[in-house]
């Protein structure tokens, strides 16, 4: 193996024996929370794969046992709506990407992921993770919507049944719904990892590249026009939650006196104002109002 790349939040290696190209999550101070800088460069390395068909798959991992919390709690209080905003978009556009690369992408979650993170792996062809893993879809419970895919492309992945349970409850998904609804491919243990790894790796080289291709993008097309509707009512969706700034407070249970989430009696005060301000965006600047 040799490093392709000097990225900051990233760290790459070429396999020569599968063809395979190793990309892990490089933040261990910050536990691989997912930020604007990580997902830059995993945008622009995503980019380069597009054509280097010679690479047979991708293989995304972490450098800690838990592939990603997903947001960073710390710094998501202080982040504004059009930074959100800015982050699930690009998130959802990279989980997009995933799904159309010529290689075959796996994504191995370890000890587990959350949120944003395991919206990420939604791009992937073939998941995998440890029979310990706790993976959770808990946007609600940061003041989130699932705006990456998790509204839109879980249930296109897996069962409605068990994707509305998962998002709706935000607690870690029992390993038998994760095996049975195919959201995982493989769980492995930690004495038998490498020789799971190197079984769909080989699994993958085995193939006839051309039709192996094909037969991926084959899939994606029978799916596009799902996806595209769903991309865009994950898009209007999430833009009318982020007026509430719920990301910024805290659950009840946890908050003190004006810190708390919005009341659901507000929800339709907070759809009248997201619509004004889309409005407002869609024309753009105009003469400044009096009161």
């Amino acid at each position: 193996m040799f490093q392709l790349f000097n990225y900051s939040t990233l760290s790459t290696r070429l396999e020569k024996s599968t063809r395979t190209l190793f990309i892990t999550l490089n933040r261990p101070d910050r536990g691989n929370a997912l930020h604007q800088e990580m997902l830059f460069e995993l945008e622009s390395l995503l980019a380069w794969c597009t054509s280097r068909v010679e690479i047979s798959s991708l293989y995304i991992d972490s450098c800690t046992n838990v592939f990603s919390p997903g947001a960073d709690r710390s710094q998501l209080t202080e982040m504004t709506a059009q930074q959100v905003e800015k982050i699930q978009q690009r998130l959802h556009k990279i989980v997009y990407a995933l799904m159309q690369l010529p290689q075959t992408v796996f994504i191995d979650l370890g000890e587990g992921a959350a949120n944003w993170a395991s919206e990420l792996a939604l791009g992937a062809d073939v998941r995998l993770c440890s029979q310990t893993a706790e993976i959770r879809f808990d946007h609600t419970q940061l003041g989130l919507v699932p705006a990456a895919g998790g509204m839109g492309f879980l249930t296109n992945i897996v069962p409605t049944s068990f994707a509305r349970q998962w998002v709706s409850l935000g607690t870690n998904i029992p390993m038998n719904q994760l095996l049975t609804s195919g959201f995982i491919h493989t769980a492995y243990d930690a004495n038998n990892r490498t020789e799971t790894i190197g079984r769909v790796l080989n699994a993958v080289f085995s193939q006839a590249p051309v039709q192996r291709i094909q037969a991926k993008l084959g899939q994606f097309e029978a799916m596009r026009d799902q996806f595209e509707r769903a991309y865009q009512n994950d898009k209007k969706i999430s833009r009318a939650s982020l007026i509430s700034e719920d990301w910024k407070s805290r659950p009840e249970a946890e908050a003190t006196e004006g810190e708390s989430f919005m009341p659901a009696k507000s929800m339709s005060y907070a759809v009248k104002l997201s619509l004004v301000k889309n409005e407002e965006l869609a024309q753009g600047p105009g003469p400044e109002k009096t009161h």
